[in-house]
């Protein structure tokens, strides 16, 4: 659904090619809408990490340069369910015309179905393909969400999951009696999130019923090509098949 013209929607149009041609340059490239700039915009917790254009962050520009070097994941795709939808990657997935294209969240009013991951109300093997990024770690219950994840997707298909990840640390932390957000914050990086996923998050997919491809950024892109989309150590992607 797009958004409706309005005098507050075209003045933040304005600002942000105004943005745009201030930021004009090489040094950053945008694989999402294909934009050049001469360093990205901060973020609230981090600087050189925003598309001036469309708004992405580091890990929808990992997620879209996985979808640019895999081009059979979204060719062999025919439907696609996406959780918490970000708009730079559903304007992307909204031009693929062979694609049924799909948004949930639980909260959000601007998406296709209102579900919660824990419980889908769609039937076995649903969709070809399924995008879930940065959603597991506010959910109480993943090894549930997860089973759905497996359970919508149809076999020969695909699912993409990304999680905030501890590099380097094996096993993820989960503690239910951290409650207040202050004391969530310093546990699991933010104050919605209700864990703090280690390497075991390959393992936990597995166990769910999926074989899983662990994919890290640098070895899968490239050292270049991480320094050019700003794209984190930490931005691993799982790509996971229905065994």
């Amino acid at each position: 659904m797009s958004e409706p013209m309005t005098p507050f929607r075209a003045a933040r149009g304005v600002k942000r090619r105004a943005q745009m041609l201030r930021h004009r340059g090489h040094a950053v490239l945008c694989p999402v809408c294909g934009h050049r700039f001469d360093l990205f915009k901060d973020d609230w917790n981090r600087p050189n990490a925003l598309c001036w254009r469309c708004g992405s962050h580091e890990r929808q520009r990992a997620q879209w340069l996985l979808f640019e070097q895999r081009v059979e994941l979204l060719r062999s795709a025919h439907s696609l369910l996406h959780f918490a939808p970000e708009w730079s990657l559903r304007r992307r997935f909204e031009r693929i015309s062979h694609l049924r294209y799909v948004t949930t969240d639980l909260y959000e009013p601007d998406v296709d179905l209102r579900c919660d991951i824990t419980a889908l109300d769609l039937p076995d093997a649903a969709f070809d393909a399924v995008l879930c990024s940065h959603v597991l770690e506010h959910v109480e219950d993943d090894e549930a969400a997860m089973r759905e994840l497996r359970r919508v997707t149809a076999s020969g298909g695909w699912c993409v999951v990304m999680v905030p990840l501890a590099v380097g640390v094996p096993k993820t932390y989960e503690d239910p009696t951290i409650i207040a957000p202050d004391e969530r914050e310093r546990a699991f990086w933010q104050h919605d999130h209700v864990r703090l996923y280690g390497s075991d998050i390959g393992d936990r997919l597995d166990a769910a019923g999926f074989a899983v491809e662990g994919i890290s950024p640098e070895q899968e892109f490239g050292t270049e090509m991480i320094r050019r989309c700003r794209i984190n150590e930490s931005d691993f992607l799982w790509l996971c098949r229905p065994k």
